[in-house]
């Protein structure tokens, strides 16, 4: 059974999922980094050239291919738009457990300043962005579990926690 991460961009679905991915001893697997790899472009440049819409098709169909191919259990990041799919989200629940990693809009709105390199934050005002987290919210509750953020911990003490709660 896959451990799947999930929610808003800059929560640190990649950072938390490698450290969880090691402490679990289980293989890690970034979303958006097989996306790049299968289409040989940056996220920024798929978003560019071919929109949303295609990497939403682009991201459904990566997520499908890496399943079938995957023998063993991983830990695996998904993009922040990723379980807002019907297709998606219903494969995600039938390979594994997904986790919400959870920051509230005041914390992430202050994180997003610094995120220059993700596509929805170089193209979109604050509104804009506040409004894409309300309406991905409810898909990101849907989770099994619903891990808080908080900053006062390291990565390490995340991954141990969320390790604890996802192998009990």
């Amino acid at each position: 059974m896959h451990i799947f991460l999930t929610g808003f961009m800059g929560v640190g679905k990649t950072t938390i999922g490698r450290e969880l991915a090691t402490l679990s001893e289980l293989p890690f697997l970034d979303l958006d980094d097989e996306i790049t790899k299968h289409a040989g472009l940056s996220i920024s440049s798929i978003f560019e050239q071919q929109g949303e819409y295609a990497f939403r098709q682009l991201e459904r169909d990566t997520l499908l291919t890496i399943l079938k191919k995957l023998k063993k259990p991983h830990v695996i990041a998904l993009g922040g738009g990723t379980i807002c799919s019907v297709t998606n989200y219903t494969e995600i629940l039938n390979n594994g457990r997904c986790v919400y990693l959870y920051k509230p809009w005041e914390e992430l709105r202050e994180m997003l300043k610094i995120l220059s390199d993700r596509p929805l934050a170089l193209h979109s005002s604050v509104e804009e962005l506040e409004d894409i987290f309300v309406k991905r919210e409810p898909f990101y509750e849907l989770s099994q579990l619903k891990m808080p953020i908080n900053t006062m911990f390291s990565t390490q003490k995340l991954a141990q926690k969320l390790r604890l709660l996802t192998f009990r």
